[in-house]
């Protein structure tokens, strides 16, 4: 008996909701289509019937997290923001959106499957992607005069890299807590890089 099209895509989601947990829970390496087929319900022609392989699967959660995320950033922000305004909004949402087990199976990912191969290569050009959109709110800040600094590409790293090296210390804090520590590491920030 041949799916419908919208009991299709809920089996896709279930499997993509699945595999996210598992992901998260064990690992990109420790999660086997096995693992993703009994957590979904779903046969493993139901599950190759939507992804190739596991890499297809993971790359496709990595592409609909970013795109979710910005879509909801877009959402979230106001173009009349100042840009440090902004920084201060956007460390706020990634306290909301940080999902840490699934950053750590993204580095398990690449490592596995080489940062050279197809699937490396797609990998990192969402992360890329990321990257560019949260390049252009670091050029805003310069192009306004509010920040200090003349290359956004590297102001961007230097941005994100100090933000993921403090959500390894908020795992035991409440949302309100960690939200509270960002905005007092944004603003430590922001003294050093504001005109």
């Amino acid at each position: 008996m041949k799916k419908s099209k919208d009991e299709a895509e809920q089996t896709k989601q279930d499997i993509v909701d699945a595999a996210k947990g598992l992901f998260a829970v064990k690992g990109y390496a420790a999660t086997s289509m096995s693992d993703i087929c009994s957590a979904a319900g779903c046969s493993r022609g139901g599950l190759y019937h939507h992804f190739d392989s596991k890499e297809d699967l993971f790359i496709y959660i990595a592409d609909q997290a970013f795109t979710v995320s910005w879509q909801n950033w877009d959402e979230a922000i106001d173009e009349t923001m100042t840009a440090t305004e902004q920084l201060y909004k956007y460390a706020d949402y990634f306290v909301d959106t940080l999902e840490k087990p699934l950053n750590k199976a993204g580095e398990e990912f690449i490592s596995r499957v080489g940062a050279d191969s197809e699937a490396g290569q797609r990998f990192l050009g969402i992360l890329m992607g990321y990257m560019q959109r949260f390049e252009r709110l670091v050029q805003t800040g310069l192009d306004r005069g509010e920040w200090k600094g003349d290359n956004a590409q590297e102001l961007s790293m230097m941005i994100l890299g100090y933000y993921s090296g403090l959500s390894d210390h908020i795992q035991m804090m409440g949302k309100a807590d960690a939200k509270q520590f960002f905005r007092k590491a944004t603003k430590l920030l922001l003294e050093g890089i504001q005109k």
